[in-house]
């Protein structure tokens, strides 16, 4: 499915956030807590744009690495960021030895892994003591009007948009329908807990849409 819409997958996500996602990662990236030289891991790295934001905070002498099981989308991403690694591979499997890296990401990937505790638990293991691991993720819509509004809004403008931009209307019908599945804040906080992760924080954005869960490993 990541493999179809891939050609335009940015494209809707601009056209579908307003133009926002872009300083959803930045934020992201900055949760990191980067040093200058410092080392990443972006899992479920798609097209590469958070790697990319975590490559300008790490500076000429960091390292990024992104890593993704859609080819298609990896191609995108090699030829968008050519300073940056991407490997095809496993979120739940991650082919890094331990403590490999100073931070691990993954936005907007979490609700679609099998075990999402697991890959939390992965991301935590690639990362060298005392750095730190964030989450970037939708969050359930909160029960208030901007809440309801946005449901509504993942429910008719998302697949309607989606699916005229990339002529893939079932791709786009799945990731609204998968709106049942995203956990609230705490949620993920917990899951991060359960995972190992240590000093969870989690922070609110999109008016309580989107949401940064961030802890120190």
């Amino acid at each position: 499915m990541f493999d179809r819409i891939a050609r335009r997958y940015d494209l809707v996500n601009t056209v579908l956030s307003g133009g926002t996602d872009g300083g959803w990662r930045r934020k992201a990236a900055q949760a990191a807590a980067l040093a200058p030289g410092g080392s990443a891991l972006d899992v479920a790295c798609g097209s590469g744009k958070l790697a990319a934001a975590l490559a300008r905070v790490a500076g000429s002498g960091g390292r990024v690495v992104g890593l993704d099981f859609s080819p298609q989308m990896l191609e995108i991403a090699r030829r968008d960021h050519p300073g940056i690694q991407f490997l095809e591979g496993d979120a739940l499997n991650l082919p890094f030895d331990d403590a490999g890296f100073d931070a691990a990401t993954i936005a907007f990937g979490l609700r679609n892994l099998a075990d999402p505790v697991r890959g939390l638990r992965e991301m935590g293991r690639v990362v060298k003591p005392g750095g730190r691991s964030v989450v970037l993720e939708f969050v359930r819509p909160p029960k208030n009007l901007a809440g309801g509004a946005y449901r509504m809004y993942l429910r008719t403008v998302l697949p309607a948009v989606g699916g005229a931009l990339t002529g893939q209307l079932a791709a786009y019908r799945y990731l609204s329908d998968t709106i049942d599945s995203y956990r609230t804040l705490e949620e993920l906080r917990a899951m991060a807990k359960a995972a190992g992760w240590s000093n969870v924080t989690y922070r609110s954005l999109a008016m309580g849409t989107v949401g940064i869960v961030s802890g120190t490993i």
